[in-house]
């Protein structure tokens, strides 16, 4: 994809959450692109096949609404309900892989949380990079330390490909990602662990400069 509309797409970039109870992801899905989120991400370090259905129904809404689907770790995942593109970590199946099994026009997003990993990172493959925790965040129990606004800035600064923002990211500190050369934020417990998501949603798609699909 080209870099403007991947940067685009990475706006308000939303990751679901399967933790929260009585909250489920489709439902989650559906409220944050009402509020005008641009991407999606299916997330579940737990996913077994009986969640199967779960996937196909949020790759549906997406279709239907013209809002890129990822899923986040499983390649053959992505490939099965034939999802927009694929998230990889540091640990997980590397991004040449991925572009072999999705194909061409496929969405390769990878995490790279230091300058470290992001020299030892072949991007060549890649149409954006995830980095984090900006901010600190007890939604991902292992994630890498903390690396600030300043560590965001050096990311921006050094990588080829657009850069998201992630971790303890809100609409309180959306903007100041934005000034160090974000192309997105990636959220999650900022929408769906607050007492009011739908709220928490809009100040979020305000912040980054987007629209409401309901409007």
């Amino acid at each position: 994809m080209h870099p403007k509309r991947i940067r685009d797409a990475v706006r308000f970039y939303f990751i679901t959450d399967e933790k929260v109870e009585g909250f489920f992801p489709l439902d989650q899905v559906c409220l944050v692109m009402a509020a005008g989120a641009t991407m999606i991400q299916y997330r579940n370090k737990s996913f077994a096949l009986d969640r199967f259905d779960e996937v196909v129904s949020i790759r549906r809404v997406c279709k239907d609404a013209g809002i890129p689907f990822i899923v986040n770790d499983n390649v053959l995942l992505a490939k099965a309900v034939g999802a927009d593109g694929v998230h990889v970590g540091q640990d997980d199946d590397a991004p040449v892989l991925a572009r072999q099994v999705l194909g061409p026009d496929a969405i390769v997003g990878v995490s790279v949380s230091t300058m470290a990993e992001l020299k030892r990172t072949d991007l060549s493959h890649c149409d954006y990079i995830g980095t984090g925790p900006t901010f600190p965040t007890d939604t991902k129990t292992d994630a890498k330390p903390v690396g600030g606004l300043a560590g965001l800035r050096e990311i921006v600064h050094h990588s080829p490909v657009p850069v998201v923002a992630i971790g303890g990211i809100g609409p309180e500190n959306g903007a100041a990602c934005f000034q160090c050369g974000a192309a997105g934020l990636a959220v999650i417990s900022c929408i769906t662990r607050v007492p009011n998501p739908t709220a928490a949603a809009a100040a979020l798609a305000h912040v980054c400069g987007v629209r409401s699909s309901s409007k």
